[in-house]
Order: C-alpha cells, then structure tokens, then sequence
C-alpha cells in the first residue's frame, strides 16, 4: 500500500536522518519540505499575470510564508554541507529539486520586498538566495548545472527590480556578484569529483565486464569486440583512458583558473580506443565548463548593470563609460581583454551591457550576451 504524503519522510529526514540545525544544506531541504499544500501555491504566483504585487501580498500576509524566510535568511553565515560523502552510479539527487524550489521562492519574495519599498531587506535576500544557489555548484557537475539554473533566476529578478532599490543596495548587490566571480575556484570541486568518478569506474572495467557499455550493434559495438578478444589492446586502452582523464581534468582546472585559456574545444584521447572508453563514461567537460563561464560572464555583467543603475539615482544621468563606475579590470570579459560595450537605448531612458560572449562548442555558435537580456524576436 502506498504512503500517504504525511507517512512518507521528509527529504530533510532522509537525507539528514541526524540534522545538526547548523548545515545551509539541511535549511533547505527543511524549507523544501515546507513548501507542501498550500505553500506550494507560490510557484503559481510565477506564472504570467499572477505575479502582481496584490496577489504576491496577499501570499506573504500568511504567516507561514514570512516565517520560511526568516529561515532562509539563517543560513546566511552558515556552512553548506552535502549529504554525499560519494558518488556511483546508482546515487540519487532528490535534493537538487529542493533548490530549485527554495530559489523561486527567494524571487518571488524579492518582489514583494522591492514592491513595498523594502530594498534592504531585498538586497540581502538575494546575496542569501545567491549563496543557496551556489551551493551544489562544487557537489557535482549536475550539481554545478542545477547551481546555474538556480543562479539564473535570481539575477534576472535582481535585472527586473533595479529601479526600486536604493543606490547603496544595489551597490552592495554588485560588490557580492563580483566577489562570486572571484571565487570560482570552488566550481573546480564538481569537476574534480566527476573525475574521481570516471577513474573509479574505467578502474572497475575487465575484459569480462565491457560488452555492458556497447550498443547492440555498428563500429562501436565491433570495437568493444575487439577489445575483449586482446586483454594486451584492452589494457592500452584503459591506462590511456585514465592518462587522458587527468591531462583533462589539470586543463579544466587551469581554464577554471584563468578562463581567457577557454577556447570552446574538447580535447580528445588520440587513441582511438581510449576514445571509445572515454566517449561513454567520461563527463562531457568542456561544454560544461562553457556553461560556468558564460553564466560567471553575466554575473559580471548584472553587476555592471547594477552600479550603472546605482550611478544613475545618484547623478539622474547614465555613466558615460563602464570605467566610470568600476574598475577597468572588472569592465572586461573574462575570456579577453576585450570590455563590455555600455549602450544607450535612443530615445528611452535605458541602458544595456553587451558582451561577445564566449567561444562556442563545436557545432553550436557563438552567443552575444545582453543584461538585460534583448528579447527574441516572434
């Protein structure tokens, strides 16, 4: 017989069977489960035409709603600790979904901060959602994905509600994007886990065993035949397959690093039987490294945007440059030397920063990046 929702445990409790109370981690898993019922009914507020400030007020008149983000706003000096100690193939990731449910509620609670006049209490929220987000970025590289997902959402509403927020607060918004950039280094854990696992799992691959990963038929299928029929070629294959791993893994790290070494191309093992093994279990990198640059790209950007703003409502006039408002260093993208391009919309008082954006990945092309965002075209 089924559990009845009430019967069934909580993620908090299966994932934190002994919660300390002390873990950002825990919090959301913890608020997650809160947001059942009734409470659930925020996500209907991000809908078109819901998402008006009467419908927002009247949700956070319930005080249940204002309790959760008292409890968010808890974890902004805590750790976050995840409930893995390690990965393989059969472990699950329910609690990726609990992020993503807590960050749409940090933005819709953002608007009904920013509509009733209350930018302090805005900017803060958004540097605490911000830490959440971030927080499964150095897990693993789903981990990472999710982060940038999550990340995304909060720094279009932070776009969306510059114009109610004072200048101090948005400045502050724009010092922690900054900071967030400087301290990439933490991304360079998902992929050093990824990596662990791939090791981990060509080190458990025998000649008996890799007819698993080979399709029902075709070259691969052959190849995999190949293989299992010459343990001396087997075994080749698999010390350049782990060779590579590492040659790869020292090169992400170092594009980490310094992200004008980011050119967009995968590196390939140059045996083509290591190349079969690694096409299979290895973790596609090099786009996913793309996607951690280019969203650490638009984080400079909103910064950017926001200190132009900020500019704006202390002077009642635009930047003329992007040097007028922060150092030159932070003008630039991360991928050159090249700087953002501040535009002046004609005949609105407005403003967006452009950037080329990053190289693109083989068969895809090159994106141009805008905060905010230039609306695509019907």
């Amino acid at each position: 017989m089924p559990m009845s929702r009430q019967d069934s445990p909580s993620l908090l409790k299966q994932l934190f069977p002994n919660p300390t109370g002390n873990n950002g981690w825990e919090i959301v898993c913890d608020v997650a489960d809160r947001l059942t019922g009734d409470l659930l009914k925020f996500e209907e507020l991000t809908q078109a035409n819901k998402a008006d400030i009467s419908n927002v007020s009247r949700y956070f008149a319930d005080n249940r709603a204002r309790q959760l983000v008292q409890i968010l706003l808890g974890t902004e000096r805590m750790p976050f600790v995840s409930p893995r100690t390690n990965v393989s193939a059969e472990t699950l990731f329910p609690d990726l979904a609990a992020f993503r449910k807590v960050i749409r509620f940090v933005s819709i609670t953002m608007f009904h901060m920013a509509g009733n006049g209350r930018s302090r209490e805005c900017a803060q929220l958004f540097r605490v959602g911000m830490r959440i987000a971030q927080a499964p970025a150095s897990d693993v590289l789903i981990g990472t994905l999710v982060s940038i997902a999550c990340q995304a959402i909060l720094t279009k509403q932070i776009v969306n509600l510059v114009p109610l927020l004072q200048a101090d607060d948005l400045e502050a918004v724009a010092r922690f994007m900054h900071q967030s950039v400087a301290n990439r280094a933490s991304y360079a854990n998902a992929f050093q886990a990824e990596y662990k696992f791939f090791i981990t799992m060509v080190g458990k691959l025998d000649i008996t065993n890799i007819s698993d990963l080979a399709g029902p038929d075709g070259d691969a299928r052959r190849q995999y035949v190949e293989l299992m029929e010459n343990k001396a070629r087997f075994d080749a294959a698999i010390t350049d397959s782990l060779d590579f791993a590492r040659a790869e893994l020292g090169e992400v790290l170092r594009r980490i690093d310094n992200p004008q070494r980011y050119d967009g191309k995968a590196l390939l093992p140059n045996n083509q039987d290591a190349r079969l093994i690694a096409g299979i279990l290895m973790p596609v990198s090099m786009p996913s490294l793309g996607r951690v640059i280019r969203m650490l790209t638009e984080l400079r950007m909103t910064a950017m945007y926001c200190s132009a703003w900020a500019f704006r409502k202390r002077t009642l006039s635009w930047p003329a440059r992007l040097e007028d408002i922060a150092p030159r260093d932070l003008c630039k993208e991360l991928v050159s030397e090249k700087t953002f391009t501040l535009e002046k919309s004609p005949g609105f008082d407005a403003i967006r920063i452009r950037s080329e954006g990053i190289p693109a990945v083989e068969g895809e092309e090159r994106l141009v990046l805008t905060i905010p965002q230039t609306p695509k075209s019907s």
